[in-house]
């Protein structure tokens, strides 16, 4: 299989991309609010089809002030919707640039993983044919193996 991740990112593009990062979030930060999971689970969630829902409940309620029930705050369903608004579009660039962050990593990381396989396999036959240093390096390996646990590196179960 072709390398496809062949290229070096060069430290100056990635202090670039860090800085634009830290810029996002410090333009940002104050008005982004942070939940727990728990919050996270029990709150409604809303999507493309909700955001039409919600804009004309408020048009509604706007054009025929008795709609709204006493205890809902118009001018609050107004700010809550325009923060959904103004922060869709920079949520979905973000989305789209994590996609393919997680994309690149995954690639790097599984032509990596493969190479090191083989290269851990070939140390294992070299210890079995007694190469100086191989077998070293290979009970060195085994005990690093991912899923590995054990002097006998055998699977661990859970």
């Amino acid at each position: 299989m072709p390398n496809q991740f062949s290229q070096d990112i060069p430290a100056t593009a990635l202090q670039q991309a860090q800085a634009a990062l830290d810029a996002f979030r410090t333009a940002l930060e104050q008005y982004l609010h942070a939940l727990t999971p728990d919050e996270r689970r029990s709150m409604l969630r809303m999507a493309d089809k909700t955001v039409a829902f919600v804009q004309k409940t408020a048009d509604y309620a706007t054009t025929t002030p008795a709609f709204a029930p006493g205890f809902v705050s118009l001018p609050d369903l107004k700010q809550d919707l325009q923060g959904v608004q103004q922060l869709t579009p920079l949520h979905q660039q973000l989305a789209q640039l994590t996609e393919l962050l997680d994309s690149t990593m995954m690639l790097a990381g599984s032509e990596a993983y493969a190479s090191a396989l083989s290269i851990y396999q070939n140390i294992k036959f070299m210890a079995e044919k007694r190469q100086p240093g191989a077998q070293t390096a290979y009970d060195d390996l085994r005990q690093r193996f991912p899923g590995r646990s054990g002097p006998n590196g055998s699977a661990s179960r859970k």
